[in-house]
């Protein structure tokens, strides 16, 4: 109190403080913010390789069982021309089952509502790689359930699920007595919800055909025993990851791999990073920053740069993806 009368001293801000702290909350937003997303990606890096393993796993447990590991794919038959298994589905119609290794795998995927309500209106071998039956969309129990989400398919990083399209690939020869092999793919523009996704593919090695020495762990009709990997599980990839890719041409829109159909892929190509637009389809790729991850065949799990499509990178690259090419693989150049 002073003369009598009381004196409030009010506090406020002048206007340099305020836009100080301003400065230092944007700096502090600008700093935490590149920190949540690597978190955040770290994250969906860690699902992704435990998505992976399952796959192995659940490809493992089909080995165990059957004495062999899962087709690849239920396509041509080894009576079909022009090149008998190495035909390709796409060159003969779709005259077999057309199931990739991924619906092979579901009775081993913890999926048996969904393997039971597949083949309920099926033959009891229908995914056989020795029997031939007409393609999955014959069969009403099939084809109702091809839509079927399944979480540990997809990889948190991608987009999947919000494509237009869906997609399955195959590989073939032109003719028993080539040497060259031609990648296909087919897509489905009927609208996100047509077709369950996925983004993980087996690997066929260099070309996925039977008479490639790159040749991988899946091919069509495929029945491969683990203990015949001669390189090694360790040495040799199983499941990859395959980015939502488009629009590569006018027309054409984001396209991801469906489970029904997503069989083997193939690694010739070598790897680039996935951009928008993406013309490189016929690559393996991932959303994850600068690497993508593959399951070997031991059920571990690696990480692999974007190698090119030459040079070190690329030739080791091809020899992870082969099963019984005797390389000795420097994984120090992926």
């Amino acid at each position: 109190m002073v003369d009598g009368k009381i004196r409030k001293n009010h506090l406020a801000f002048t206007l340099i403080e305020l836009l100080v702290v301003i400065a230092i909350i944007a700096i502090l937003i600008g700093l935490l913010l590149p920190a949540v997303q690597k978190v955040r990606e770290a994250a969906a890096r860690s699902q992704c390789s435990n998505n992976l393993k399952q796959l192995a796993l659940a490809a493992h447990s089909y080995e165990s069982a059957n004495g062999f590991l899962p087709p690849g794919t239920l396509g041509a038959m080894a009576t079909d021309a022009p090149a008998g298994l190495d035909s390709g589905t796409s060159t003969i119609g779709y005259n077999a089952q057309s199931l990739g290794v991924i619906a092979i795998l579901m009775p081993y995927y913890e999926q048996d509502n969904l393997i039971r309500a597949m083949l309920a209106g099926a033959p009891a071998d229908y995914l056989s790689p020795k029997v031939r039956y007409a393609d999955y969309s014959s069969y009403t129990s099939i084809w109702d359930q091809r839509g079927a989400r399944i979480k540990t398919l997809l990889c948190p990083s991608d987009t999947a699920e919000s494509a237009p399209w869906e997609s399955a690939f195959y590989v073939y020869r032109p003719s028993s007595t080539s040497t060259a092999f031609t990648i296909t793919i087919s897509t489905w523009g009927g609208g996100a919800g047509n077709f369950g996704r996925t983004n993980y593919l087996g690997i066929g090695g260099r070309s996925g055909l039977l008479n490639d020495i790159y040749k991988g762990p899946f091919s069509n009709r495929s029945m491969t025993p683990i203990n015949t990997l001669q390189d090694g599980s360790s040495n040799t990839f199983m499941f990859g990851e395959y980015a939502t890719k488009g629009p590569a041409t006018t027309g054409w829109q984001p396209s991801t791999p469906n489970w029904i159909e997503g069989g083997y892929f193939p690694v010739a190509w070598g790897l680039t990073p996935p951009a928008q637009p993406d013309l490189n389809w016929f690559m393996l790729s991932s959303r994850h920053p600068g690497i993508l991850q593959f399951a070997l065949c031991d059920g571990s799990i690696r990480s692999v740069k974007y190698i090119g499509t030459t040079g070190a990178g690329y030739n080791n690259y091809n020899y992870a993806a082969g099963a019984n090419d005797g390389a000795v693989i420097d994984f120090d150049s992926l």
